[in-house]
């Protein structure tokens, strides 16, 4: 793990757990554990303490799998002979590093460069489900249970799956131990809790040590972690069946970890390099090992567990790396997947474990045999799985032919039903590859089924290796004849002598470096009793008849002289020559090697022809009228009197060879040069040949020395007046020029000897002092007076370009003012101010002056120094353009919430004198003083207008729109809900129509029925109380009558007075509070008018400040300012009503 600086608070108490495990497990190594596998067996009785079991008749509690009491090692179900072949491949152009099968060996999980961890159907090979990871992926493992899929990553992380879906139990789980570290693989404890990690370094010897971390499964968290000895990496990792023991692939070294403790209790020493891999057999008591390069080979070893430690029982050595390993299903085998070099190259092979005997081999393609060393094209099986049923192998292949490989065991390869091993029933296939056989009685390898079947055997009873005459019978010189059969049958060479010559049939020899037969044993010439040798191998016999030819016949050639010989070889050892007529030693064979060309004639010629007359001795052969000399140079000698020529190939009287006697400088064709060359053309017999005569058809000109195509010969044909410059040739008018304008010096004008050259091509020569000079000589023009000769006038209005301050408008040629309109005004370009500079152009006025540049002449533009406005239609001082920009301010009424508010430029009502500011940009003016699109609210953009002047909008879909809009009221809420604008006598904020006590502010929820008013009348109306007839007043006389009533009616005075009284004393402090509130309401909107026209006036944006009501002039035009000069002296000279009383 990295180490931070701080320990981190798990690590402080796993160190603590460590610590005490191990000080329990030291205690404990005194003490002999009873069981450690829990299987019932005493461990000092158990063959197999690691590993749970109920063998009983071979070995004690060992797994035994059938329960027949013997157990999976001795009585396995994997096959003896395998014979695994590929049953299907699945390529990829991606490298594949690991490999596993779930515990039912229903699927496979696998791994690799393409970052997918993958779940394969084993049966179908079709992809199941996966899971991309976005990096590779080095290590993967099923879990024992089968529910999960662990995978080592090459971020430093490692994942665990959901087998079902695939999805992650933890996502990323980081294992980092610091730089340059590696996960190298996973795999989990046979309980399927926790997964140990193997972590290494990632290249070299610089980095962070690794560890071997072990992770909790249901929590993703670091159980603890390892590191014997300060190992520098780990490489594999494996479990002990019963999860007590850990197995650590380490640089040449394995550790043995106890997993409750953590400490190391075996280390193997003796693997001299890195180890690759590791796997503990399934009864626990073996261990493989896979080991790296050790500069000449590497090694697949074996560790077997027994009477109390670990030992090596057998090695392999391999011709490369070993890269993986795992054990069958019953432990009885292993196999090991090897690295790409040399015989094992990219090759499984299959071991008895106990035995180290192999049983099979299997291997990936192998282009040229993996012998080309690290560069050859041989793949690599980073990753290997073994089936449950031990019927098949899956390989993860990387580096070439990378991919998937699914390897299943062939237990009848030949299909004639007959097993390659026993599976049971005693019978066994002696031909396993061969169909047609299966039986072999005696045991001699050839079956006892007769014809057709394949090398049926004659001899069924008798073993016998013969072959040739019959298959199966005694052969005692082992040739194949059998005895019975055999000419010579204590001679294994031989077997038959049909001429009875005394030398057998098979001709047997040796060749020799010169191909000739060396050795030679039995007869080259079966049928011929005068020969048995043939040393060339011609067909020609050695032995010969010819006593003369003894004379010149070298003694140590072979053959023998013997009368009547037949076809005896003159050359026995030439094999394509065996006569020689003319005796000059060569062959007569005209096909032979080498041949007589001549074979009746003697001579020494060698090149054209052999062996035919050569007088001058140079190897070619003097010409006959069969065999003339050819311009080829393969016939014969074409100067037979001239040892150093022979051939013409041209036929010129010029020999080829260049370093002989008047050799050919054109060896090839014909020619009569010989000035510059010999023999090559010459078409105008000037002696020069054509290919270096410049004018190879003109006798009087050879040499062209600026290649101009002009000869230098100035006697000669057309000569060239500039022999050195090849632009020119010719100079006719003598001025020095050429007469090529385009050439070096050229002349323009090569007809006249006073202009040459003429820069802006207008026909008129630069020099102003020769005939016709130009005026202009840079400028094009075609203008012929005399003081303008050559200047140009684009427009064609009679004054050139240099003084036309219009060179391309015929209707304009001066501009007084510089403005770029031109002085004549009666044309469309025309300046309608010729003396005042302007740029000005719409109205019709162009060129006048234009101070905002607006387009617009001052004297049109309304606003002349405002390049946004010109035009005021409706004479309020704002320009009808009207511009404006978005601003968002508080909303002071309603605090969080923002206004959108316009800053504006120009009139936004140009036909409407009495408006022009919009701030809200609802259509409706803000200048509450005028009588038309008056906005009574101008800062709420949905609401404008205001019948009954309650302060609320008219606009039902508005902010805060008046539910009684034809009725003036304060309602703010209605039935629970915002209801605005109605009328509300108590001034309790809620609509009479929905308010249970309408004249008691103290009460305005609930149901009238049920509510409790404090006041439930009107307390602005007076009270009438009428008072009930026949009262304790009332008497039999109207006079007591009368007096009581006026009684009554006085008291009711009083009542009504005091009510009144009431009421109107609550109706003062009503209208009080409301007087007080619209007083702070305005002050508060006045103060905020107040900050907006600051605001404007800083900003410069006066037009807005107007439109609140501010009344400076600053910003108006001057215009506007008299105007409204004047309309104030106007105003101020109308009489009061003051004015008029004082009269």
């Amino acid at each position: 793990m990295a180490n931070s600086g701080e320990t981190q608070p798990h690590r402080k108490r796993g160190a603590v757990l460590l610590t005490f495990l191990f000080l329990v497990s030291v205690t404990s190594m005194g003490v002999q554990a009873a069981d450690s596998d829990g299987d019932g067996v005493q461990d000092s009785a158990d063959d197999c303490p690691w590993s749970a079991g109920t063998s009983t008749v071979d070995k004690d509690g060992c797994p035994d799998r059938d329960g027949d009491g013997t157990s999976d090692f001795n009585d396995g179900w994997v096959i003896g002979n395998p014979n695994f072949q590929n049953e299907y491949t699945i390529t990829s152009s991606n490298d594949y590093y690991a490999v596993d099968y779930d515990p039912n060996g229903e699927f496979i999980v696998t791994g690799g460069e393409d970052g997918f961890v993958r779940i394969w159907n084993a049966s179908t090979w079709t992809i199941v489900r996966s899971a991309n990871t976005n990096t590779d992926v080095f290590g993967v493992d099923f879990s024992p249970d089968g529910m999960y899929v662990a995978a080592a990553l090459n971020d430093d992380t490692i994942n665990i799956y959901h087998s079902s879906n695939m999805t992650s139990l933890h996502g990323a789980i980081s294992v980092d131990v610091g730089g340059n570290d590696q996960v190298n693989s996973v795999e989990f404890s046979p309980d399927s809790s926790s997964v140990a990690v193997a972590i290494g370094r990632d290249n070299g010897n610089q980095g962070t040590n690794g560890e071997v971390t072990v992770i909790d499964v249901q929590t993703g968290s670091e159980l603890y972690a390892v590191n014997p000895n300060g190992e520098d990496r780990f490489f594999d990792v494996a479990h002990s069946p019963d999860g007590q023991y850990m197995a650590l692939a380490g640089n040449s070294d394995i550790y043995i970890v106890n997993t409750s403790s953590g400490a190391t209790t075996w280390t193997f020493t003796n693997p001299p390099a890195a180890v690759n891999a590791v796997a503990w057999s399934p009864d626990g008591n073996y261990i493989s090992m896979c080991g790296g390069w050790e500069g000449q080979s590497a090694s697949f070893d074996m560790y077997q567990y027994a009477s109390g430690s670990w030992n090596r029982i057998w090695q392999k050595t391999t011709s490369t790396s070993c890269a993986s390993t795992t054990f069958s299903a019953d432990g009885s085998q292993v196999v090991a997947g090897m690295y790409w070099y040399q015989t094992d190259g990219n090759t499984a092979r299959v071991y008895e474990s106990n035995t180290g005997n192999q049983v099979d081999s299997f291997s990936g393609p192998r282009p040229g045999g993996c012998s080309s060393g690290n560069n050859n094209q041989c793949g690599v099986m980073y990753g290997i799985a073994w089936s449950p049923d031990s019927t098949h192998i899956v390989t993860a292949n990387g580096r070439n032919d990378e991919g998937v490989y699914f390897w299943f065991a062939d237990i009848d390869e030949d299909n004639d039903g007959y097993n390659t091993t026993d599976q049971g029933d005693g019978v066994v296939d002696a031909f396993p590859s061969d169909g047609t056989q299966w039986d072999d009685t005696d045991g001699d390898g050839y079956g006892d089924n007769p014809a057709p079947a394949n090398e049926p055997d004659e001899c069924i009873t008798t073993p016998g290796t013969s072959t040739e005459d019959r298959y199966g019978c005694p052969d005692a010189d082992g040739d194949g004849w059998s005895d019975a059969g055999d000419w010579a049958p204590n001679d294994s060479t031989q077997w038959v002598d049909a001429d009875e010559d005394g030398y057998g049939d098979n001709y047997l020899f040796e060749l020799d470096e010169y191909q000739l037969h060396v050795n030679q044993a039995g007869d080259a010439f079966p049928n011929d009793p005068t020969q048995w040798n043939d040393t060339d191998g011609d067909g020609y016999g050695d032995n010969y008849d010819n006593a003369s030819w003894d004379t010149y016949r070298p003694a140590i050639w072979p053959g023998l002289l013997l009368d009547q010989a037949n076809q005896p070889d003159a050359f026995p050892l030439e094999r394509t020559q065996h006569m020689d007529s003319d005796g000059d030693w060569i062959g007569d064979n005209p096909n032979g090697d080498p041949a007589d060309a001549c074979p009746y004639a003697y001579g020494n010629s060698q090149y054209d022809r052999l062996g035919c007359p050569d007088a001058d001795g140079d190897g070619y052969s003097d010409p006959t009228a069969n065999w003339p000399s050819t311009t080829d140079c393969f016939g014969a000698d074409a100067f037979p009197d001239d040892p150093t020529q022979w051939c013409d190939e041209d036929n010129d009287g010029f020999g080829s060879n260049p370093d002989g006697n008047n050799a050919d400088d054109c060896p090839s064709n014909a020619g009569s040069s010989t000035i510059d060359r010999l023999g090559c053309a010459d078409r105008d017999g000037d002696g020069y040949s054509n290919a270096g005569d410049p004018f190879p058809d003109d006798a009087t000109q050879w040499s062209d020395r600026d290649g101009d195509n002009r000869g230098d010969n100035a006697s000669g044909n057309n000569p060239d007046a500039f022999p050195d410059d090849t632009s020119q040739w010719k100079d006719s008018d003598g001025d020095g020029y050429g007469d090529n304008p385009g050439g070096f010096n050229g002349d323009a004008f090569p007809s006249d000897p006073t202009q040459w050259s003429d820069e802006d091509g207008d026909g008129y020569g630069d020099n102003t002092d020769g005939n016709a000079g130009d005026v202009c000589p840079l400028d094009y023009g075609e203008s012929q007076a005399e003081l303008s000769r050559g200047c140009p006038d684009s427009d064609l209005d009679g004054v050139t370009d240099p003084l036309d301050a219009f060179p391309d408008d015929p209707f304009q040629w001066a501009d007084t003012d510089g403005d770029g309109y031109g002085d004549n005004t009666n044309v469309p370009s025309g300046d309608d101010c010729v003396e005042e500079f302007g740029k000005s152009y719409e109205k019709g006025r162009q060129g006048c002056p234009d101070a905002d540049f607006d387009g617009y002449a001052d004297v049109d533009d309304v606003f002349p120094n405002d390049f946004e406005q010109w035009e005021d239609s409706d004479g309020d001082g704002y320009g009808d353009n009207y511009y404006w920009e978005n601003d968002t301010v508080a909303d002071e009424e309603n605090p969080g919430l923002f206004l959108t508010l316009r800053t504006q430029r120009g009139d936004a009502f140009p036909q409407i004198a009495s408006q022009w500011s919009d701030i809200d940009g609802d259509g409706w003016g803000d200048n509450q003083s005028s009588s038309n699109r008056v906005d009574n609210f101008p800062l709420r953009s949905s609401q404008w207008l205001d019948f009954d002047g309650d302060g609320y909008g008219d606009n039902a879909t508005g902010y805060q729109f008046d539910a009684c809009y034809k009725v003036p009221g304060t309602s703010t809420t209605g039935d629970y809900e915002e209801y605005f604008g109605c009328p509300d006598a108590d001034g309790d904020g809620t609509a009479d129509e929905y308010d249970p006590c309408p004249w008691d502010p103290e009460v305005s929820q609930g149901s009238r029925t049920t509510a409790v008013c404090g006041i439930t009348s009107d307390p602005n109306l007076a009270a009438n109380n009428d008072g009930e007839s026949g009262s304790f007043l009332s008497g039999e006389g109207g006079t007591v009558q009368i007096m009581g009533g006026i009684i009554i009616f006085l008291l009711a005075l009083i009542i009504v007075a005091q009510v009144a009284k009431t009421a109107g004393r609550r109706k003062a402090i009503s209208t009080k509070r409301d007087d007080q509130l619209a007083q702070a309401s305005v002050a508060e909107e006045e103060e905020r008018r107040q900050a907006w026209i600051q605001h404007y006036i800083a900003e410069g944006n006066y037009a807005e400040a107007r439109a609140l009501g501010w009344e400076g002039t600053q910003g108006l035009p001057e215009w506007k300012q008299y105007e409204m000069q004047q309309q104030a002296a106007q105003e101020a000279a109308i009489p009061t009503m003051m004015d008029l009383e004082n009269l």
